[in-house]
């Protein structure tokens, strides 16, 4: 028999953990499938948006901007800096932590509101049953 649920949300962005976490407020049992890997092999919630596309964008830009004010906008300030230079693997280090912050406190939320997360793809079959093919490769679970 599969498990049963309220809600099953397939995909685990900013659409998706946004509705698992307002259903499971409304004390609906919700489980939430998503098949992204972190960069330590596990589960990692935010889809491509926390994980790889505006989070990690952003957080580059960001120390970005911040080499080109010390380059080129603090001298109308009266701020000399001479030898700037640009270290990428800490800029790098700095997205990363951001976004293991981010999708970190996704989890916790996940977590304080009883959420059922499931790490693989989610594929909607007839009478509402929601399939889970792992990610690593194990049984296929059926969820209703």
């Amino acid at each position: 028999m599969s498990k049963q649920y309220d809600v099953i949300v397939i995909g685990g962005g900013p659409g998706g953990y946004v509705a698992a976490i307002r259903a499971a407020q409304l004390g609906l049992k919700t489980a939430c499938v998503e098949k992204w890997v972190g960069k330590d092999g596990k589960l990692a919630l935010g889809g491509t948006c926390l994980n790889v596309g505006c989070i990690p964008s952003k957080a580059l830009l960001d120390s970005s901007k911040h080499f080109h004010h010390v380059q080129h906008d603090y001298a109308d300030h009266g701020i000399s800096a001479k030898g700037v230079s640009m270290d990428v693997a800490q800029m790098l280090k700095r997205k990363d932590d951001v976004v293991k912050k981010l999708t970190g406190g996704v989890g916790m939320l996940f977590k304080s509101n009883k959420i059922d997360s499931y790490h693989g793809t989610g594929k909607l079959l007839k009478d509402r049953v929601v399939e889970v093919t792992p990610v690593d490769g194990g049984d296929v679970e059926a969820l209703q």
